[in-house]
């Protein structure tokens, strides 16, 4: 069974993974720390999915090209962006995503370069399709956002809640009579609500 504490730590995630985005970050002790996310994990073709990319203790960071399937146009948004917060400063990247082709993608990890030291993120993943509806929330992301291995992935997503599916409608069966047949009974019943009316 999983752990009831650990549970809790990442069921909020599941809700954030659902709705859009996870964080794909990387923290090492002797490099800087990096995160990326995406705006969307489910697009239409040609909507804009915005890339962000955050950075934490470096003083120059760079990043020297994003890899990424072909099917998907990357472009930067503006240059990158130093933030003074209360925690420390933060580097910013923005980038804007294209997708021009349906199918379930792989960015790979993006690599951050500062001085000497260096850092990659963690792959980040996008589905495009004719709805831009997200796909499922898999134990490979999640064990990735929070840092614990594949198989407590597996079982956290297992103990939480499943949506219930949406009923599909039941389609109208058609009316087979004859056009003439069909316009008389429809005069008729709009003949028959005249009538009854109460007003006057």
């Amino acid at each position: 069974m999983i752990p009831r504490a650990l549970f809790m730590l990442c069921f909020p995630l599941l809700f954030l993974g659902m709705e859009g985005t996870l964080e794909a970050s990387s923290d090492k002790s002797d490099s800087p720390s990096v995160a990326a996310s995406l705006s969307h994990r489910g697009a239409k073709i040609g909507q804009k999915v915005e890339l962000v990319i955050s950075v934490r203790g470096a003083s120059d960071p760079v990043i020297k090209c994003i890899d990424r399937p072909p099917e998907l146009v990357l472009k930067a948004i503006r240059r990158r962006q130093l933030l003074h917060t209360g925690e420390g400063d933060v580097w910013l990247f923005r980038y804007r995503i294209l997708p021009t082709r349906a199918g379930d993608y792989e960015i790979p990890p993006i690599r951050i370069i500062d001085g000497s030291c260096s850092a990659e993120t963690n792959p980040l993943f996008l589905r495009v399709s004719r709805s831009g509806e997200p796909p499922a929330l898999t134990a490979r992301e999640l064990s990735l956002a929070v840092n614990i291995p594949p198989s407590l992935g597996e079982e956290v997503l297992k103990a939480a809640p499943q949506p219930t599916p949406r009923p599909e409608p039941t389609p109208k069966p058609r009316d087979g009579r004859p056009f003439a047949t069909r316009a008389g009974s429809t005069l008729q019943h709009l003949l028959k609500d005249f009538w009854e009316y109460p007003g006057g």
